[in-house]
């Protein structure tokens, strides 16, 4: 049995819904089992002129693609290169485990995509992933004290909206609305 100590919490924004778009932003933050950071990595990938970036994805994210290029953004491959150097150097230091919210469905298989794009082995040993939607579901179908009542949706209160901006606003972690930034999402 591996005995993890550490989790790295991760988000990503994204151009597309599918894996073959392209990051826009990350942030990968490690912290020990008392949630104080140890480490992380956060940065800005310049869009590329090979890929249009959705327009659903850029409303969802908020991003003006033109103060987005003007930003400080790095390119694609000096990205990747410096998540996966993170991964490398965390993944060395003992088992950790990899967590996002509804990472499994979506950010997981944009990550492997774009670092095999990249030239990059996604494989990492030591890393362990886990999904917070899916403890988020659990939770509601097992817990009596769970707040259904409090997440439903407005416009059909039979059923439950598990968003992360949901459950970041019931717990009293998110005032007014998400900002769709990795680092504010992490």
């Amino acid at each position: 049995m591996v005995c993890i100590k550490r989790a790295v919490f991760y988000d990503l924004e994204t151009s597309d819904k599918d894996p073959i778009g392209q990051i826009l932003n990350y942030c990968f933050i490690e912290t020990d089992l008392d949630f104080n950071v140890l480490s992380s990595v956060k940065g800005e990938v310049e869009i590329s002129r090979l890929q249009l970036p959705r327009a659903k994805a850029l409303l969802a994210n908020k991003i003006d693609v033109l103060c987005h290029q003007e930003g400080n953004v790095e390119s694609e491959r000096d990205a990747m290169a410096k998540i996966h150097r993170f991964m490398v150097e965390v993944s060395r230091r003992g088992a950790v485990s990899l967590i996002g919210y509804n990472s499994s469905k979506f950010d997981l298989s944009y990550l492997r995509t774009s670092l095999i794009r990249n030239g990059l082995n996604p494989y990492i040993s030591n890393l362990f992933y886990g999904d917070l939607l899916h403890l988020s579901q659990k939770l509601c179908v097992c817990r009596k004290d769970f707040p259904r009542k409090e997440l439903c949706r407005e416009d059909n209160p039979k059923k439950l909206s598990l968003s992360l901006e949901n459950l970041a606003k019931h717990f009293g972690i998110l005032t007014g609305a998400q900002a769709h930034e990795s680092y504010e999402d992490v």
